[in-house]
């Protein structure tokens, strides 16, 4: 017997090979990069998905995918409110139902009937300039909520600018870098925190709370654009509120990171970055209103954007190392680490069993359309309704 193959993996390598559940509202696009009559692909967990802004201007998202020979539908063309498969000329409205097909349907008395086919489609609205897709059950995504940014609610919103990041990781690496802040070392050259204190974590219910006292005045943009050069700005709350992250320092300086996993070595990532209060180099009086959007440009553009790159630049390197690497253990110190990955592993297996119910739901309904939620296979689902039948025949 070969024991390796029964070794059980350990919780590091267990949650590298999970998504994120789909019953959340994920974060696919900037609202402004899909015009009208335009499409584009997105990717949830393996599962492609089809953006298009019909000329009324909405958004639609249906299953990347014609039935016909399975061509991508954004190879093809948007006509008015649908879109259509460039190759035979299926056409799909955005709840996936295709409404016309352009060639002849065959001999026989029903030639001239549209036959019932369709795609799965998923829920879909716009805010704070990004496209939001639920991927999972629809019945779910009227009351799971895109996560509240106050200061983006509120009469006069602060203003910010997306930043997207294509990392070549999986999503828990990104996620345990960001609210991990024993990595200092990293970011010597632009000191957004030096010498962390971790105060102590808690979770209440999916969300982890993080408290870290740390000396952020040391940061270069801190000191040339910070109020007061980083003074009263010596403790940093982040949490992880699944499945999204984020920090607040003193109300005044925050972020939000919205991750979208897109397979086991590939992430879409959206950093909102809220700055508060901002000085005028070297006069140290307020950025007048007109001029703020201006300076949160270059504030990314000279030292947020860079201090991105090292982190996915060390991603890389671990991802690396976990292909070289894999059965070694970590020697892990912080542990915020293992407490995201336990959270991860739950809620992953959560959706798994609950949308393994609803196929099987479905299936007993005798609906002609059984679609699972994305990132999950027919198979998968089969597979695990399987194991319940048979842990309940054994009394388990």
């Amino acid at each position: 017997m070969n024991t390796e193959e029964k070794k059980p993996k350990s919780r590091r390598e267990l949650v590298r090979t999970m998504g994120q559940s789909g019953n959340y509202w994920y974060a696919m696009e900037e609202s402004k990069n899909l015009k009208k009559g335009k499409s584009l692909e997105v990717i949830f967990w393996k599962s492609p998905i089809a953006l298009y802004r019909g000329e009324d201007g909405e958004v639609r998202a249906i299953e990347n995918r014609c039935p016909h020979r399975q061509l991508r539908l954004t190879s093809g063309i948007v006509q008015g409110d649908e879109i259509t498969c460039q190759y035979h000329g299926w056409t799909f409205d955005g709840c996936g139902k295709c409404t016309g097909i352009s060639h002849e349907l065959g001999k026989g008395k029903a030639k001239d009937s549209l036959p019932n086919i369709k795609v799965n489609s998923y829920p879909v609205q716009e805010k704070y300039g990004l496209i939001w897709v639920f991927p999972g059950d629809p019945a779910l995504s009227e009351t799971v909520k895109i996560p509240a940014i106050p200061q983006l609610d509120q009469e006069e919103p602060w203003e910010f600018i997306p930043i997207d990041v294509k990392l070549d990781g999986h999503y828990s690496m990104m996620l345990e870098n960001v609210c991990d802040f024993n990595h200092a070392f990293l970011h010597r050259k632009f000191k957004p925190f030096t010498d962390p204190h971790l105060l102590g974590t808690r979770r209440e219910g999916d969300t982890i709370w993080i408290d870290y006292e740390t000396d952020m005045s040391q940061s270069s943009a801190v000191k040339t654009a910070g109020e007061k050069k980083g003074a009263g700005l010596e403790n940093m709350t982040l949490w992880y509120q699944y499945p999204y992250q984020g920090s607040n320092t003193a109300d005044k300086y925050l972020h939000w990171l919205f991750m979208t996993p897109i397979d086991e070595n590939h992430t879409r990532c959206f950093f909102v970055f809220l700055l508060g209060p901002l000085e005028i180099p070297f006069i140290n009086k307020p950025v007048p209103k007109f001029l703020r959007k201006t300076v949160i440009a270059l504030a990314n553009k000279f030292y947020i954007i860079p201090l991105l790159g090292e982190d996915t630049y060390i991603i890389n390197e671990e991802m690396l190392g976990q292909e070289r690497h894999p059965d070694i253990q970590h020697l892990e110190f912080n542990p915020i680490v293992g407490e995201f990955q336990k959270m991860s592993i739950e809620k992953w297996e959560e959706y798994v069993h609950t949308e393994a119910l609803r196929k099987k739901k479905q299936k007993d309904d005798k609906e002609r359309y059984v679609f699972t939620g994305a990132g999950l296979t027919k198979k998968e689902l089969h597979d695990y309704n399987t194991m319940l039948e048979e842990k309940e025949e054994a009394g388990l």
